[in-house]
């Protein structure tokens, strides 16, 4: 995945929905997670590890579009994670 600061980009919620980035590529070529501080290979792990909720919050505005990525309606959970909080509150201003 290719992180960008500014243009067309996704978010996922609950973040462990990156997940569907990692099995489907394609779907998502030429949009850019904008909330990892380090990917899978930096930080050995299979999904990466989230920037702050600051550096979410803060990056969000500047971006053209967001494509949220989440759980179908009839199988969300409610947000409870810090970080997808201040994903949820930013799309929704």
């Amino acid at each position: 995945m290719r992180v960008l600061t500014q243009g067309d980009a996704m978010v996922f919620v609950p973040a462990d929905r990156r997940d569907t980035a990692l099995v489907s590529p394609d779907a998502f070529a030429g949009v850019g997670d904008m909330a990892p501080a380090r990917g899978p290979v930096e930080s050995g792990t299979l999904k990466g590890e989230e920037a702050s909720p600051a550096r979410i919050r803060s990056t969000m505005p500047a971006q053209r579009r967001i494509l949220l990525v989440t759980d179908a309606a009839a199988v969300v959970r409610p947000v409870s994670a810090r970080r997808d909080e201040v994903k949820s509150a930013v799309l929704k201003r």
